[in-house]
């Protein structure tokens, strides 16, 4: 006899008779969280829902006897969607922008940012890098900017004074403001 404080799970065929049981409407609540589930792991929410279903049968995920199937599943498709997100963030590679030299700078690429914030981030940082390809002064001060450097650091990044650094910062103001949608300044 099994005391109280024991788990005891649903054996397969309990798991099977309550997925074969499922309404419509359950099916219909497992896709749409599955949806919400797979959104930026690179799964199909149809994979998701297989691979939970899978792991449960296999007995890799026991479903306790006290836990609803359809719960049992959802979370399971939960932690494996927050796996592959955690994968995804573990390969991407996270390169510092400071300059060398200038150790006040910070590296505004964080690693409390998700992937796809780490991803956007660093795409973004080279469309406007790339805006600057023609004049490396320029394209120094925008590095420098992205990396939060104030004014001093600026000018010592750029070697511009007075108004040379001036001509420059509105040179670089005049060409990010391209980026911005028409009829709205940023």
């Amino acid at each position: 006899m099994q005391g109280d404080g024991e788990k005891t799970s649903r054996s397969r065929d309990d798991v099977e008779a309550a997925i074969r049981g499922f309404s419509i409407a359950d099916w219909s609540r497992l896709h749409k969280v599955a949806k919400a589930f797979s959104f930026n792991t690179g799964w199909d929410l149809e994979d998701l829902l297989q691979e939970a279903m899978i792991r449960t049968f296999q007995g890799t995920r026991n479903c306790p006897s006290n836990v609803d199937v359809m719960k049992h599943l959802i979370d399971t498709m939960s932690s494996i969607a927050d796996g592959e997100r955690e994968k995804a963030h573990n390969l991407l590679p996270h390169v510092p922008t400071a300059q060398p030299g200038l150790e006040d700078a910070e590296d505004p690429a964080s690693p409390d940012w998700s992937a796809e914030d780490n991803l956007a981030y660093e795409g973004g940082r080279a469309e406007i890098l790339a805006m600057f390809d023609d004049d490396p002064v320029a394209k120094d001060m925008v590095d420098g900017i992205l990396a939060r450097f104030d004014t001093e650091q600026l000018k010592e990044l750029t070697g511009l004074q007075g108004t040379a650094y001036n001509s420059k910062r509105t040179l670089v103001r005049r060409r990010l403001l391209k980026l911005a949608p028409k009829g709205r300044t940023p």
